[in-house]
């Protein structure tokens, strides 16, 4: 909310302390929320509901990195880790939201269309391992997704789905030595 204009942040701080509760993503939230002076703040886990969905039936040999180029994402933390893995070969990357036009030039990464849920899913299921180092604390679901298909996801503390479900392969913030090792390793 801090990237929203003036009077939005304070419309939203607002709102938040009208509230009579406010879910939020990860435990490392709720300490942030209670500060703010909400009065309640409780833990909505992310959720998937496999129903109907087919769980990958061969293992691919491509690492697909999470996020875009912006801050929000991290993407440029997950190209330099996932070049340890692929430092020949193109990389794969997801289309998000805040993708910069420029991204598309990138020689070494092939990204993903924009598509629906259900097709992310299929398409996610053919790569090896999956690099998302997002240091926005918010819902997790690249490295939920990843769990899904047994597929392991280096990424940064704070997600409650990278560290309940890669907790070997979650580094704190910043730790990019630390990803790669993991990557090397």
């Amino acid at each position: 909310f801090q990237d929203y204009e003036i009077d939005k942040q304070f419309h939203y701080y607002n709102t938040l302390m009208d509230a009579d509760w406010v879910y939020c993503h990860n435990k490392s939230d709720v300490n942030y929320y209670i500060g703010l002076g909400c009065k309640d703040v409780r833990v909505m886990r992310s959720l998937m509901i496999p129903y109907n969905l087919v769980p990958r039936s061969e293992w691919g040999d491509a690492t697909i990195i999470g996020g875009n180029f912006v801050s929000w994402y991290g993407g440029f933390d997950s190209y330099i880790v996932g070049k340890v893995f692929q430092p020949e070969y193109k990389l794969a990357c997801v289309s998000m939201g805040r993708k910069q036009t420029l991204e598309d030039s990138i020689e070494d990464i092939t990204y993903t269309p924009y598509v629906q849920w259900r097709e992310w899913i299929d398409i996610l299921s053919q790569y090896h391992v999956g690099v998302h180092l997002m240091p926005t604390i918010a819902a997790g679901t690249f490295a939920m997704n990843c769990a899904f298909h047994g597929i392991p996801c280096i990424g940064y503390k704070g997600l409650d789905t990278q560290e309940e479900l890669h907790p070997l392969l979650s580094v704190n913030d910043g730790d990019m030595a630390g990803a790669i090792k993991l990557a090397q390793k």
